[in-house]
């Protein structure tokens, strides 16, 4: 039995067919199902050592009417679209960075009936790093970078450098791991020399800016703001 049919079997068996007399002869969950597993191959990225990683946030935009008739299911079928889609993604070999989540929003722009399905990729923490030191976090004298903003306005953080080389950018092979789309897998990266520091664009699809200047190459100084993407990263140099 695949993916789908298992899908549809369990709904069946929810909520006594409330879904059937909910959506018949407009949205279908099946078709939702469907366009979730398109979404997901359409957005698939090979990553360090052939992992293939997919988006793990899916938005489903409905018109007012259908997303009415949805209200009272919502939480319920967006589970089993989420355990749906883990399922398939399981079968395909692909990965995600955090839990799959499915939600459902109401657009005026769209007529009943149909339906628009976006995704993104969101990790269960905004930025990770490799920080090999207890409290390193917060060593003072060292280069840091504090990292703000990104998609999800996640709460400010920072990071101390230590290697003599720091990738930043949304693949999981960077030393400073950002999610955020508009971040290239490997973005940019930070090069401690004597006395500070250098940040070089790594050929990113957006480019990076330096205080609020497009930069190829660029000696960094206490207070610089570098902007990837949606995220902020101001680097620190006590001294």
């Amino acid at each position: 039995m695949g993916v789908l049919q298992r899908f549809e079997r369990r709904l069946e068996g929810l909520v006594e067919g409330a879904f059937a007399r909910t959506f018949g002869g407009v949205v279908q969950p099946v078709e939702l199902a469907a366009a979730l597993q398109r979404e997901a191959q359409a957005n698939k990225a090979v990553v360090g050592h052939g992992r293939v990683l997919v988006p793990n946030a899916y938005l489903v935009e409905l018109s007012p009417s259908d997303g009415e008739r949805l209200q009272e299911f919502g939480p319920a079928l967006t589970r089993e679209l989420a355990t749906v889609l883990t399922e398939h993604a399981a079968e395909q070999g692909w990965s995600f960075v955090g839990p799959v989540t499915v939600a459902f929003s109401r657009n005026d722009s769209v007529k009943n009936g149909v339906f628009r399905v976006s995704s993104s990729v969101k990790a269960e923490q905004q930025v990770s790093a490799r920080v090999p030191e207890q409290g390193a976090t917060t060593a003072p004298g060292r280069p840091r970078l504090v990292v703000s903003g990104g998609e999800d306005g996640a709460e400010e953080r920072t990071v101390v450098l230590t290697g003599e080389v720091t990738v930043l950018g949304r693949g999981q092979e960077a030393d400073v791991q950002v999610a955020d789309t508009g971040v290239s897998r490997r973005h940019a990266q930070i090069v401690l020399e004597p006395g500070g520091a250098r940040l070089q664009d790594l050929q990113s699809t957006n480019g990076t800016r330096v205080n609020g200047r497009r930069v190829s190459s660029t000696r960094l100084r206490d207070g610089d703001s570098v902007d990837v993407g949606a995220t902020t990263l101001v680097y620190r140099q006590d001294g």
